[in-house]
C-alpha cells in the first residue's frame, strides 16, 4: 500500500494540501486493492489452493478448483496438464476468475495441477490432482496429439516453465 509518512507533518502546516494528498493516496490504494496490485511494491502471492478435482469421460475433462483462502478482486486461476507427473512441459489453461473448466481434449492420459495469481504477484504454489500426482484418462475418441507447450505470461516460450500463470518476471525477452 502507498504510504506518505510526511502527511502528518503536512496536516498541521497546510490542511488543504493534506486533504488533497490523502485523497490521492486513498484513490491509488483503492485502485491497487481493486486490481490485485500493490502500488508501492510487489503483491503477496495468493495462498495455495485447497484442492483440485478432475473427472473425465468421453474425451472431456471436468476440473474444479477449491480455494478457501481470503480473496481480493482480480484473482486469476490456472490449470495445467502434462503427460508426465513432473510437469516438464505443461499446457496452461487460464480460467480467469472462474474455478471450474470443461476441456475437450480427447482420449489423453494427463496429470493436472492448479494455482492462482494476482496481476502483480507471483503465482501461488501449484497443487496437483492426487498426492503423488494421479493420471486421468479422457476416454472417448482420440483427438490429435497435443502440440508442444508454449508456456504462459512472461515465462519462457519453450514451455518448460510451468506454474508461471501471468508470469514470474515483469518483462519477457519475447
Amino acid at each position: 500500500m502507498l504510504q506518505l509518512p510526511q502527511l502528518k507533518h503536512v496536516e498541521t502546516g497546510d490542511p488543504r494540501l493534506y486533504t488533497a494528498l490523502k485523497s490521492i493516496v486513498d484513490a491509488v490504494n483503492n485502485l491497487g486493492t481493486g486490481t490485485g496490485v500493490d502500488p508501492a511494491g510487489a503483491t503477496a502471492a495468493p495462498v495455495a489452493l485447497a484442492a483440485i478435482s478432475v473427472q473425465a469421460a468421453d474425451g472431456i475433462f471436468d476440473i474444479a478448483l477449491t480455494d478457501n483462502s481470503p480473496l481480493v478482486r482480480g484473482i486469476q486461476y490456472f490449470v495445467e496438464s502434462d503427460a508426465t507427473p513432473a510437469f516438464l512441459q505443461p499446457h496452461v489453461y487460464a480460467l480467469g476468475p472462474s474455478r471450474n473448466a470443461r476441456l475437450a481434449l480427447g482420449n489423453l492420459t494427463l496429470y493436472w495441477r492448479g494455482y492462482s495469481q494476482y496481476a502483480g504477484s507471483q503465482p501461488s504454489q501449484p497443487v496437483t490432482f492426487g498426492n503423488p500426482p494421479s493420471a486421468v484418462t479422457g476416454g472417448g475418441s482420440a483427438g490429435p496429439a497435443q502440440q508442444p507447450s508454449s508456456g504462459s505470461g512472461t515465462a519462457s516460450g519453450t514451455g518448460q516453465q510451468g506454474g508461471s500463470g501471468l508470469g514470474k518476471q515483469l518483462y519477457s525477452g519475447g
